[in-house]
């Protein structure tokens, strides 16, 4: 099953899925859209901060789940600053990749339809 606009295929059922229970949406959706554009970068605190455009206080609450869920990995240089990757190990990271290759249009659809309480009518099958 896959998400569907009735023109083509947005995205994977079981990332879906998983944005959808996991309740990502704004910085948060942001957030995994950065990781997805940067799979194999490593980023600095302040570097994601400035990229998402978001306060030091909201990254490091988010920055905090997303290690939790295996999603990011905190790793320290010898000079003790922490960076961050995506972690290419998580069962969804090829999924994050693939959601970072959609257009705006459809991310913007995407975090609607995740914004809203009845999916059914938009879950089509694949």
């Amino acid at each position: 099953m896959v998400i569907s606009d009735n023109r083509e295929k947005l995205l994977n059922q079981d990332m879906f899925d998983y944005l959808r229970e996991n309740e990502f949406i704004g910085l948060r959706l942001r957030l995994l859209l950065f990781w997805g554009k940067h799979p194999q970068a490593k980023f600095n605190f302040d570097g994601i901060a400035h990229f998402i455009a978001t306060t030091r206080c909201h990254l490091k609450e988010m920055l905090k789940e997303f290690i939790d869920k295996g999603i990011v990995n905190e790793e320290y240089c010898e000079s003790g600053v922490a960076h961050y990757c995506l972690n290419q190990d998580h069962q969804l990271s090829q999924h994050i990749q693939e959601l970072a290759e959609l257009d705006w249009g459809k991310i913007n659809y995407l975090e609607e339809v995740l914004g809203q309480k009845t999916l059914t009518t938009l879950i089509s099958a694949g």
